[in-house]
C-alpha cells in the first residue's frame, strides 16, 4: 500500500484510535473489537513493552487492519515496528531522524508538530500531512488555522483531548485530514478485557465523525397544481414557511413536496439525511455492503453534494446529502407565494 494510499484511507475514516496494549493477550480482541465497530484503523503506541509484539499479532490476525505504530521516539522503535507490521509511524513531536529513516524506506512519516518552526522542518522534508499533538493543549482548531494560514497545503492530524463532542468541529475543518483519539478504547477498558465496550464506543465514534442527522421528507407530486395543493394544505393548517423552487417546494423546512416527476426516487418520494463528510459516508456505508446510485450524483463545487442509495425503503428513495450552503430556497410566508403564482382557495 502506498503513501497516498495509506492517507486516503486515514482521510476516508477521519479518525484513528489511539491504542495502547500492556497486556499482549489483549492485542487481538482489542483489534477485532475495532474492526466489528467500523474502525478498520489504529495506531498501538509504543508506550508498553509489548507493543510490537502486539502489532504483530493485530498484523497477522487481521491483515486487512490497517495499523500503524504511534509514540516512536527513535529509529530503532521505527524499524521494531516496521518489522511488526506497522504500516505508518507517528512521533509525538519532529525527529528528523526518524522521518528520514521512514522516508528512505517508503514508509508514511506522521511526525507531531506543535509549532510554526516544527511544521516548517517537516514542510522543508518534503511533508504534507504532520500530527497537531498535543491538540486541545496546543490551541486546538485556532492554533491549526493559524498554521495551515501559513503552511499551505499541509493537512493536520489533531491528537490529544479530543473527545467525540468535538470530532465534528475538528473535521469539517478543510486543513484536517482526521483525528486521533485515545477515548474509543480506555485504558481502563482494555485492562479489563471488556471488548464489548470498546465495540460499542468504536461504532458510537465512527458516527460521531459522520454525524447522520434527518434532512427532509421528499413527497412526489406530477403537477403544479397538485404540488401546491398539498403544500398549502400543510403550511395553512401548521402556520408553516415555504422555500418554491422550480422542481420542488419545502414547507416547514422539512418536508419537500416535488411538482414534476424524478426517475431516480421511489414512487411515494424520499427521504434526505444529513452528513459532514459525503465521502466518508458513502465509505463506511459501502464496507457495510450498502449500495448507491452513481450515476445520479449531484455535483457541488467540484465534488459530490447528493447521492441515493440502490435500494428503496417503503416505497421512498433514501439519499444522503452533505451539508453545505449549495441553492438554499428563499423561506416565505405562504400567502406571499399563492399571491405570486396567483393561487386561488
Amino acid at each position: 500500500m502506498s503513501e497516498s494510499d495509506i492517507k486516503e484511507l486515514i482521510y476516508k475514516y477521519g479518525l484513528v484510535p489511539v491504542v495502547a496494549v500492556d497486556v499482549r493477550e489483549h492485542a487481538v480482541p482489542l483489534a477485532k473489537a475495532l474492526c466489528e465497530g467500523e474502525l478498520e484503523i489504529a495506531e498501538v503506541t509504543f508506550r508498553t513493552d509489548c507493543a510490537a509484539e502486539a502489532i504483530a499479532d493485530i498484523t497477522a490476525a487481521l491483515p486487512d487492519m490497517l495499523v500503524g505504530a504511534g509514540t516512536v521516539l527513535s529509529v530503532e522503535q521505527a524499524q521494531k515496528a516496521l518489522d511488526a507490521g506497522a504500516k505508518f509511524i507517528v512521533t509525538p513531536g519532529f525527529d528528523e531522524a526518524v522521518v528520514k529513516f521512514c522516508q528512505e524506506k517508503g514508509v508514511l512519516v506522521i511526525p507531531g508538530c506543535a509549532t510554526p518552526s516544527d511544521v516548517q522542518k517537516a514542510v522543508a522534508c518534503g511533508l504534507d500531512v504532520v500530527k497537531f499533538f498535543p491538540a486541545e493543549a496546543a490551541g486546538g482548531l485556532k492554533m491549526i488555522n493559524s498554521l495551515a494560514s501559513v503552511y499551505k497545503g499541509v493537512r493536520f492530524l489533531p491528537t490529544g483531548g479530543i473527545t467525540p463532542d468535538k470530532f465534528s468541529a475538528y473535521l469539517l475543518n478543510p486543513n484536517v485530514i482526521a483525528v486521533g483519539a485515545s477515548c474509543v478504547a480506555p485504558a481502563a477498558l482494555v485492562e479489563a478485557g471488556d471488548f464489548d465496550a470498546v465495540r460499542k464506543l468504536a461504532r458510537d465514534a465512527m458516527f460521531a465523525v459522520l454525524n447522520f442527522n434527518f434532512c427532509h421528507m421528499g413527497i412526489n407530486c406530477y403537477s403544479d397544481e397538485e404540488g401546491y395543493k398539498n403544500l398549502f394544505a400543510l403550511a395553512d393548517m401548521f402556520n408553516l414557511v415555504m422555500g418554491d423552487t422550480p422542481s420542488s417546494s419545502y414547507v416547514g423546512r422539512e418536508v419537500e413536496i416535488t411538482k414534476i416527476p424524478f426517475k431516480v426516487r421511489g414512487p411515494h418520494g424520499h427521504l434526505g439525511y444529513y452528513t459532514d463528510n459525503l465521502e466518508r459516508a458513502v465509505f463506511y456505508l459501502e464496507k457495510k455492503g450498502i449500495e448507491f446510485d452513481h450515476e445520479h450524483v449531484k455535483p457541488y463545487k467540484g465534488k459530490m453534494y447528493v447521492i441515493y442509495l440502490k435500494e428503496q425503503i417503503a416505497g421512498f428513495a433514501v439519499h444522503i446529502e452533505e451539508r453545505n450552503d449549495h441553492n438554499p430556497p428563499a423561506w416565505e410566508h405562504r400567502d406571499v407565494i399563492k399571491a405570486r403564482i396567483g393561487w386561488k382557495d
